[in-house]
């Protein structure tokens, strides 16, 4: 293959990869394939917090496991680690308020 075939092939891969994505988060329910694409853990970690019920997931009848996209975003957003300046401004909005509360 010369290097414009190979070039344009990378191209659409490329182009194909996003389009996947793109699909990806459209869908309100993923299958672990999906839940492995979203976040890029491997099977083994998924396994790992379905067994461990870490992690929030359905298992109908059949056996297959299925995450509900907008549980799973809740769930990797919990948590959070806060900048500097949101923590300063979490401890004066605390201390203004019971402030008032104590005057």
């Amino acid at each position: 293959m010369d290097k414009q075939n190979s070039s344009l092939v990378k191209l659409l891969l490329e182009k194909i990869d996003h389009l996947d994505e793109a699909a990806l988060v459209k869908k309100k329910v993923f299958n672990v394939a999906n839940l492995q694409m979203y976040t890029g853990w491997s099977l083994s970690k998924i396994y790992k917090l379905t067994s461990a019920r870490l992690i929030p997931f359905s298992k109908p009848t059949n056996g297959s496991l299925f995450f509900e996209r907008e549980k799973i975003e809740e769930w990797l957003l919990q948590n959070p680690s806060y900048t500097e300046t949101e923590l300063e401004e979490k401890v004066n909005t605390h201390l203004k308020k019971h402030r008032l509360e104590n005057s």
